[in-house]
This record gives structure tokens, C-alpha cells and sequence, in this order.
């Protein structure tokens, strides 16, 4: 048997829905507490009356006879519907007494009710409250009419009810109108994000923010947020890939243009071949740097690091050794003993490797790159210093960015991709290290990574 997918609702009739229940409910309620307590007074008031009429009934016997016409008239509530039955047990033979109509009534129908003994239905009569009392061996009994009080109690019925169904056609009116008040935002913000998601830049137009309800306000702008960070992020790759293919169709142009020197006048003139193979050799090798960096970057944006404690002076004496072997400068290692961190060990290496080489080609070919461990405020400090140009300030967080390459390295021509430091600050980024940048004097630079000492977490925890 195929299941019923259930019913989809909206916010708006989800509200209408639970408050149209509770309106309804608490209308119940009132209604049956009003009818009920109107319903229970009339008939104390009945029980009251009845209580009265047996005294007024008692006062009333003359000569051991009750006078009908002389009870009648003393009583201060209407005997006209009210039926009297007197037994005479004094007598040597007892003897019966019946008011106007009694005997009739008596020898109609009557339906008892089972929960409310005093309450009786007579066919003819209507409902009936019943009361006896005695004395003296007198046993009086009376039944009063329960007519008025039905007819009020309609009457109430009749007017609550009409109320009931005002009340209701107000009150759904007025929650509708409330809940499309109050959700219309929130049906606009899903309107215009449903519009906009058919256009092919959506996300680069913002929704508009409502000024009410504040939730609403809230999430829109939680929207604009995430729209706007998406619309950065796509703007960076655009230009990431921009860059990239800029960066990819240069080298690959002067190969083919080698390619076809080659073909053309390379039988004519065969000295060309081996300028051409060395020229294409160079160009292919910076291409293939170039993919590696492109990959490297995007494993680093779409990965995460495993963090891990480890000690950082093994693996520092392990990237400076592989270091001298292919940079020309001299590297100087000023270590600590014991210095604890928690970071991805290869991920640190790498860093501290494109850190290296970043300085190597910087730096003129007889200087020396300084490597510096140290502890401060307790937290490890591992710096690069080069004694290369120093950077501007204006260009100190660009220098992070994708391709991006200061006037130095083109002045001086530097050779590299421009994604070295855009690497380092993803991976940085992945351990939670971070990176500053400052000047030496007179001229140079410093790389800081800033490590968090994880015996102070340790022990804060």
C-alpha cells in the first residue's frame, strides 16, 4: 500500500491553523462555562422556590387540610405550573391531598433522570424539579415547572452562540489578516530569492532587507552575508582563473613559438635546435611548477589539517638542511630546546620551505637568511629574516593574494608563479598559525609564525 506523502503547509497557515484551534477552544470554553453557570444558578433559584412553597404550604393547612386557594394567594412565586401532592398520615385513614392539575400530571409519563434524581422529564410538561418534605406525619411533595428556566437557558444558548459565531468570523479574519502581516517578509524574501535564483547572477544581487519582523530582518541579512561572501569568493576565483590562464598561456606561447622555429629553419639553421630545446626545457619546468603550486593551493582550500603535537626543532633542522642544498644564500638556525606545538608537521614544513625559497629569491646571492625560534609571551615565535628589499606597508596583505607580485620581483626579475605565499597563508590558516610581516632596518624582511604553546591550553583548561 502506497503511503500518503504528507501535506505541505505554509508558515502562515501553519499560524492561522494553531491559532484558529486555540481561538476556538477557549470560545468553547467561555461559551459552555456561561451556559453552564447560567443553567446552575436557574436552578438553585428553582430549588430555592421549591423550598419556599413547602413552608408557605405547611403554613397554609387549615383544620388538617391544606387551603389551595389561600397557599395561592400568599405565595410570592408563581404557582401556576407547580403541582402538589399532601399525604395525611394523622388521620386513622390516611388521606390525600391534591392541588389543581396534580392528579393529572401524576398520571402522565415521567422519565427519571439517573444522575440528577430531583430532575424529571413528564411528557406533556416538560422538565419538572421535584422536592418533599414532611412533618408531623404530613408528607408534602411538589413539582415546579422547569419551563422558565429552559426558555432562559435557550435564550442564553441562543445569544452565546451568536457571539460564538461573531467572535469566530472576527477572530479568523483577524488571524489571517495577522499571520499574512506577519509573514508577508518572509513570503517577499522567498519570492525574490526564488526569482533571482533563475537569473544567472543572483548571487550577485542582494535581497532586500524588511525593517519588520526583526527575525526576518535577521535572516535576510544572514543572507546578504552569505551572498556577499559567496559573490567575493567568486570573484576570487574568477580572477584566480584569469590569472592562471594568463600565467599558463605565456609559457606555453613561446614553447609553441620555439616549436615552430624549430620546423621552420631548424635544418637550415641547426644552432637554434639546442637554444630552442633549453628555452622549451625552462618554460615547460615553470609550467610544471606552476600546476604543482595550482595544486598544492587548491588542496589547501578545499582540505584540512590534522593536528598533532610534535616537536617543531626536528622537523626546522629537517627543511633548513634540505634548503641549503638548493638555496645560494647561507641559512643561520637559532633554536630552543623543547618547543612543543600543535600543527600538522608536513604542513609546517611546507611553509616553512616556500617561506625559504620566497627569501632566496629576494635576497642577493651573498647574504644570509636568519631562522629564529624563540618563545614570547608564552607563545612560539618562528621567523624568516632576508636582508632582500623591504616590502611596503600598503603592500604587506597583498603580497598574500593569489599571483600577486610586488614591484621588487619585477624589477629585479624574480622568477616564481606568485602563489608561494598564497600557499602559506591557506596552509597557515589550516593550523591556525598566524602570520605577521614587518621590515628590518635598514632594509629587509621578517615572516613570523605565531604558534599557540599547548601546555598553556593545557593547563587553562
Amino acid at each position: 500500500m502506497q503511503r500518503k506523502a504528507p501535506s505541505v503547509t505554509t508558515t502562515s497557515q501553519e499560524i492561522q491553523h494553531r491559532f484558529r484551534m486555540l481561538f476556538i477552544s477557549f470560545a468553547l470554553i467561555i461559551s459552555l462555562a456561561v451556559v453552564g453557570v447560567v443553567g446552575v444558578q436557574l436552578v438553585h433559584q428553582r430549588q430555592a422556590e421549591s423550598i419556599e412553597l413547602l413552608s408557605s404550604l405547611k403554613r397554609s393547612i387549615i383544620d388538617d387540610r391544606p387551603d389551595w386557594e389561600q397557599w395561592r394567594k400568599n405565595s410570592t412565586i408563581n404557582t401556576q405550573n407547580t403541582y402538589v401532592k399532601v399525604n395525611d398520615r394523622t388521620r386513622n385513614t390516611p388521606t390525600k391531598f391534591y392541588s389543581s392539575g396534580t392528579k393529572a400530571f401524576l398520571q402522565a409519563k415521567q422519565v427519571h433522570m439517573p444522575l440528577f434524581p430531583a430532575l424529571t422529564y413528564v411528557d406533556g410538561y416538560g422538565f419538572m424539579y421535584y422536592r418533599s418534605g414532611s412533618k408531623l406525619g404530613i408528607i408534602s411533595q411538589i413539582w415546579l415547572s422547569l419551563t422558565p428556566v429552559v426558555n432562559v437557558l435557550l435564550s442564553v444558548i441562543i445569544v452565546v452562540f451568536f457571539i460564538f459565531i461573531l467572535s469566530l468570523v472576527l477572530g479568523w479574519y483577524f488571524i489571517s489578516t495577522t499571520a499574512r502581516r506577519l509573514t508577508q517578509p518572509l513570503s517577499q524574501l522567498t519570492a525574490t530569492a526564488r526569482k533571482q535564483s533563475k537569473s544567472e547572477l543572483a548571487y550577485e544581487t542582494l535581497l532586500p532587507v524588511p525593517s519588520t519582523p526583526l527575525e526576518v530582518k535577521q535572516l535576510t541579512t544572514s543572507f546578504n552575508e552569505l551572498l556577499t561572501s559567496i559573490n567575493n569568493k567568486n570573484q576570487q576565483e574568477k580572477t584566480f582563473i584569469s590569472n592562471a590562464a594568463h600565467e599558463l598561456r605565456t609559457p606555453i606561447a613561446a614553447i609553441r613559438g620555439h616549436i615552430q622555429l624549430i620546423q621552420r629553419h631548424g635544418q637550415e639553421h641547426p644552432e637554434i635546435v639546442g637554444r630552442s630545446i633549453q628555452f622549451i626545457n625552462d618554460e615547460s619546468s615553470r609550467m610544471q611548477t606552476l600546476v604543482n603550486d595550482l595544486l598544492a593551493l587548491s588542496r589547501a582550500d578545499r582540505g584540512s589539517a590534522k593536528l598533532t603535537y610534535f616537536d617543531l626543532n626536528s622537523a626546522l633542522i629537517e627543511t633548513v638542511e634540505e634548503q641549503r642544498a638548493v638555496l645560494k644564500q647561507a641559512i643561520h638556525l637559532n633554536v630552543i630546546p623543547q618547543a612543543v606545538v600543535s600543527a600538522n608537521p608536513d604542513n609546517v614544513q611546507q611553509i616553512l620551505s616556500a617561506l625559504l625559497d620566497n627569501a632566496g629569491k629576494y635576497s642577493p646571492a651573498d647574504s644570509q637568511i636568519t631562522v629564529t625560534l624563540q618563545k614570547q609571551a608564552g607563545k612560539f615565535v618562528l621567523s624568516v629574516e632576508n636582508t632582500g628589499p623591504s616590502i611596503p606597508d600598503d603592500q604587506k596583505t597583498q603580497i598574500f593574494e593569489r599571483f600577486y607580485r610586488g614591484d621588487q620581483a619585477h624589477n629585479h626579475q624574480v622568477t616564481g608563479t606568485g602563489l608561494g605565499l598564497s600557499i602559506v597563508k591557506q596552509l597557515a590558516e589550516l593550523n591556525k598559525i598566524k602570520i605577521t610581516v614587518t621590515n628590518l632596518s635598514p632594509h629587509g624582511t621578517r615572516f613570523n609564525l605565531i604558534f599557540t604553546d599547548p601546555e598553556k591550553d593545557h593547563a587553562t583548561k
